[in-house]
């Protein structure tokens, strides 16, 4: 019925989400890294600035009112990216188990990137539309590259600069 390949990585999904996270953080090191970074007071006010030029920018609303929506969904994605972010490092981990490259391997780091942001696009782009009535569809691509921006500052100023870490 499945595949041997299959049947391991069932078995090893169910096994690591019998761990406490202290025993998993090492397998999923980028993207908890990434977590941490993005609680930062620069990295979050930095992605405040960005998200409020995207905001006034794209869906044309008043300074006050832009930074009113960027405020709420940085808000949102803050609070439930401390647990997101890090749940899609573990599915993007889960995913990489074919290719068995190591966890500090770039493209672990590249595919924590890009479902670090993916996660915010959601909460906040959901946040949104449900609170201020948006269309997501329509605020999916300028997220998308705001968040792209803000994560990409987290990792290079919380990582290079502030922990000298080399990626």
């Amino acid at each position: 019925m499945f595949h041997e390949k299959t049947k391991y990585s069932l078995v090893c999904l169910i096994f690591f989400l019998l761990m406490p996270v202290c025993v998993s953080a090492n397998m999923v090191w980028p993207s908890l890294y990434i977590a941490e970074g993005m609680r930062s007071w620069y990295v979050i006010l930095i992605g405040l600035v960005i998200e409020i030029i995207f905001v006034k920018g794209f869906l044309k609303q008043s300074y006050l009112k832009s930074v009113l929506i960027a405020f709420v969904m940085n808000l949102a994605s803050t609070v439930l990216g401390i647990i997101a972010i890090p749940l899609s490092g573990f599915i993007g981990e889960i995913l990489m188990i074919p290719f068995d490259t190591g966890t500090f391997h770039p493209t672990h780091w590249l595919m924590s990137y890009i479902f670090a942001i993916l996660s915010n696009v959601l909460i906040e782009g959901f946040t949104v539309k449900f609170i201020f009535k948006h269309n997501f569809k329509k605020m999916f691509w300028w997220l998308f590259v705001a968040n792209a921006i803000s994560v990409i500052v987290c990792i290079l100023f919380h990582g290079i600069v502030m922990q000298n870490i080399n990626i």
